[in-house]
């Protein structure tokens, strides 16, 4: 024990080690696998029924689509090279790119006819980006 862990001691003073510094220097980022066909960016992770539809629809995967809260997405739009859906989150104007998707809350787009015709509108443009394969 040091000096200044005995004297922290002493005063009761709770020490704490950091142990991922490298998230104060910009070094850490998100990975990305290769299997990831979509972000989804929310508030909270989405469990409601249509968000499960309409990966069934588009055929993906819960693994094959990767959760971000707002706070999480720390990379440039321009080094994002998959689609993203933004839930009832709204994104900066530099952030928005072409394979940007933005919709209301899940529970609001359920009722509302006209949202759920946009979105599947906009699913059908990236369907290759779902299925590079398939190409």
């Amino acid at each position: 024990m040091t000096q200044i862990d005995w004297y922290l001691k002493q005063c009761d003073i709770t020490q704490y080690v950091l142990r991922n510094s490298a998230v104060f220097q910009g070094e850490l980022a998100t990975h990305m696998d290769d299997k990831i066909r979509l972000i989804v960016v929310a508030k909270q992770q989405p469990t409601q029924k249509i968000y499960y539809d309409i990966l069934k629809a588009i055929e993906l995967t819960e693994e094959q689509v990767l959760f971000l809260t707002p706070s999480q997405l720390i990379i440039p739009a321009n080094e994002v090279k998959i689609v993203t859906w933004f839930i009832d989150v709204n994104t900066d104007e530099p952030w928005q790119n072409n394979l940007t998707i933005n919709t209301s809350d899940l529970d609001s787009l359920a009722k509302d006819p006209q949202q759920k015709r946009k979105l599947w509108q906009q699913l059908c443009n990236y369907e290759n980006h779902f299925h590079p394969e398939r190409k």
